[in-house]
């Protein structure tokens, strides 16, 4: 009987945590976008946490109460409203597939300043060939560069980037999309991705939309 008491206060209490949950400035929504040649191309090579293939990732920015994310998409850098980036998403049960992270403790007094840099790429194009020696930018990208430490270093890692599937083959569709941007497969560079930022260790997942 107490063990049937002790799981419904702990269900009780977790549900009130999200119930009460609130964005704040700083906070990175991972989006599973819609079906898309580029989305599911994404979702193709890269897996997320809890094995959820997040393709997108967004900045959260409190402004006068109003909620606005800052990301860089197709076809440029913008920022829209939470409900424009929950809209975009791919749904459950008529839920967006989007999870929220908050930074660890530590990085607090550096989200002011995160969302000025992120700030200062608005209206950037699209970085479609993902490439870090151009002026543009895709969305994993833009929290990378935002996100810098007091000594000016990014708080995530780059890794090598890949575009091959579980089998170690490149993809056809990766293959195609190079192909018309007359671009080499950055196959092995360093960069980033939403799924491997989902489960980096600088912040935890508090809530999902989609639960």
């Amino acid at each position: 009987m107490k063990k049937i008491i002790l799981f419904i206060v702990l269900f009780v209490c977790t549900a009130n945590v999200f119930a009460q949950f609130k964005l704040q400035s700083g906070d990175l929504l991972f989006q599973a976008g819609k079906s898309t040649s580029l989305a599911d191309a994404i979702a193709e090579v890269t897996s997320g946490i809890d094995s959820v293939n997040y393709t997108h990732v967004g900045i959260v920015s409190v402004e006068n109460d109003k909620i606005f994310v800052i990301e860089a998409t197709t076809p440029k850098v913008r920022k829209v409203s939470i409900d424009t980036f929950l809209n975009d998403a791919r749904k459950i049960n008529g839920k967006p597939i989007v999870a929220a992270g908050r930074l660890q403790s530590k990085y607090f007094d550096i989200i002011p300043q995160a969302i000025k840099n992120a700030e200062t790429y608005l209206g950037k194009p699209y970085d479609y060939v993902y490439s870090p020696d151009n002026d543009e930018y895709y969305c994993s990208e833009l929290v990378y560069l935002a996100f810098k430490n007091k000594r000016g270093k990014p708080i995530f890692k780059a890794k090598k980037m890949t575009f091959c599937d579980e089998q170690g083959n490149m993809t056809a569709t990766w293959i195609k999309h190079f192909e018309k941007y007359n671009a080499p497969i950055p196959e092995g560079r360093k960069g980033t991705n939403p799924g491997d930022m989902s489960k980096s260790k600088e912040i935890t997942i508090l809530y999902r939309y989609f639960d």
